[in-house]
This record gives C-alpha cells, structure tokens and sequence, in this order.
C-alpha cells in the first residue's frame, strides 16, 4: 500500500519515525508532517494571498519525509494536491498521537483533522492516539496498526463514487497493554469538558491563564468512546464527513410558512 504518514505533534515526533519506519518495512511510505507542533490547531488551514506553506525535505530518511510549515491540514492538502499529486495514496495515517482525541477532543484536534481533510480528498484515512506516553504502549499500538494493515477486507474504503473517503477515529486506552479488554466499534461521544482558568502570574508580572479540564466520566453513555476507554477497550469510532442534523433539518423544514413570511 502506499501510505501517507502525518500527524499535529510535528516532524521531530519520535513517534512519527517509529511509525513510518515500521510501516516501511511492508508498505510504500510517505511522510508530510509540521515543522512545529500543531495540537488542538483543528482543521485551521493557510490561505489567503499574503499567507503561504513552505516545505523542506528531510534528508537521509529512506522514504520521502518533508517538513511543512503549516498546521496538520496543510500537510494533507500539501501533499495530495502537489508533492505527490502524481502517486495515488491508498491510505492516509495520523498519529500516533500522544494523548486521547476520543469524543468532543476530535474536534479540536489536529491529528483527527488531518484525516479529516484526507477523507474529505475521497482518501480512506485513520487518526490514531494513545492515551499514556510510555513505550510499551506505542509499541503496541504500532504493532496493532501494523496487523490491521494486513487485513485488507478489515480497512476503511474509498469510496466508490467521487465523495468523501472513509474516517476512523482510533483511541487506545490508558491500561497497560495486558489490561486491554479488546477492541470495540463506537459513537462519538458528546460529553463536555468542565473547563476552568488557571490564572498564571509571568516573571513580568503578567497574568495569563492556563485552560484546564476534564470530561466528568460519570455522563459516558455505553456504546460511545469515551465510555469504552474508560473500561479498558479500543475504541474505533467511523466519523462522517456531513455534520448536516437530518432531525433539525425535518423541524425547520416542517415551518416553511414561518421562513417565507421574513
């Protein structure tokens, strides 16, 4: 396969060259990641006349590997769109990230934006994080992703007519790897992070705030991520390009009288 390896913790990520080497070893690899790291920069991209992205390749790496300075979408759209617009990308990969991205945290993170925006180019594209940032379990979370690759009929699809490709959010739980109890098909969870400011006195005697937060575990609703992690499960949640509301849209439309008369 040919994979496209990105990610939103930047080209100096340890574990973006742990991954990508891994894949090598089976698949054609290629590699467009930010200069800088981009967590929580969502599906931010650069545009505008005055606003550019620049790259540079990274030399010595066995694969294709350039850095781009840009968020994580502009990596995405950097490399199908013109350093590999002639190579047609079977799958797109971003992660490993360090840290959970599982339910509301897909929509401020970079890493699940990336495949986002490779879905939305009609590619099949994985976000992958884990929880804890400890060797054995990015070993086992490469090892996973090394076996799925193996199974084709198993892998997200492209879609058949022109249209958005398939997006998996992909959330490995915080146990040790011998915890694990398996892996389990999700929804996004909607829980809301209990946000607060920390105020942070500066040596120039500037008070900033620092955001802290946390998703109350007692609202995870089972069958969702946030409630499989919780238990100690991988959590594989399909997400859709469309963030059309099919019930609201019935409502409004069921009030038509009410919009011809404004």
């Amino acid at each position: 396969m040919k994979i496209l390896v990105t990610n939103d913790d930047g080209i100096l990520s340890p574990v973006l060259t742990v991954l990508a080497d891994a894949l090598s070893a089976e698949h054609e690899v290629l590699v467009a990641a930010p200069s800088l790291d981009q967590s929580g920069m969502s599906q931010a991209f650069t545009h505008g006349h005055d606003k550019r992205v620049a790259f540079k390749a990274e030399s010595g790496s066995p694969y294709p590997k350039y850095q781009i300075m840009g968020t994580p979408c502009d990596c995405v759209k950097f490399a199908v769109a013109h350093l590999f617009q002639n190579r047609e990308i079977d799958l797109i990969l971003s992660g490993i990230n360090l840290g959970e991205n599982a339910g509301l945290s897909a929509v401020y993170s970079g890493t699940v934006a990336a495949a986002r925006e490779g879905a939305m180019w009609g590619i099949p594209s994985i976000a992958v994080s884990v929880w804890k940032n400890a060797p054995d379990h990015l070993q086992y979370a490469v090892a996973w992703i090394q076996k799925l690759l193996r199974k084709p009929a198993a892998l997200p699809k492209r879609a058949l007519t022109p249209g958005p490709g398939a997006l998996w959010n992909v959330n490995f739980p915080p146990c040790d790897p011998d915890a694990i109890e398996g892996t389990e098909i999700t929804a996004m969870s909607t829980v809301m992070f209990k946000d607060s400011y920390e105020a942070v006195r500066t040596e120039h005697g500037i008070t900033e705030f620092r955001l802290t937060g946390y998703k109350p575990r007692e609202r995870f609703v089972p069958g969702t991520d946030d409630y499989a992690l919780a238990r100690n499960r991988i959590s594989i949640t399909p997400l859709q390009i469309g963030q059309s509301d099919p019930g609201e849209t019935r409502r409004l439309a069921g009030l038509q009288s009410h919009w011809d008369a404004l």
